[in-house]
């Protein structure tokens, strides 16, 4: 990869997301961070990510983001335990999400 791709990917980076295990199960949330842009501030918001365990069709999510409380133990996924019922059971569309 020549070092001017490298250097637009960078550009374009607005977080960054790590696997975590649970319980011995395999990795089945990620937690870390994204960047955003407030009123010409870069502020870093750290967040958590789940699988969408009520996924009902195929335009349903896979995976749901959530900004994350923090926690004293990152290898317990404590913030979902957080999160309200109506949230967990996102039914985003694929329409309702805005194209790129």
């Amino acid at each position: 990869m020549s070092e001017n791709k490298q250097s637009d990917w960078k550009e374009r980076e607005v977080g960054a997301l790590w696997k975590k295990i649970s319980n011995g199960n395999k990795a089945n949330y990620c937690t870390g961070y994204i960047v955003s842009d407030e009123l010409g501030n870069k502020v870093k918001q750290r967040v958590i990510m789940f699988s969408n365990k009520n996924k009902s069709n195929d335009k349903s999510p896979d995976f749901i983001l959530y900004t994350s409380t923090e926690a004293s133990n990152e290898a317990s996924p404590a913030p979902y335990a957080k999160v309200p019922k109506s949230a967990a059971t996102s039914n985003i569309e694929d329409d309702d999400v805005p194209s790129m």
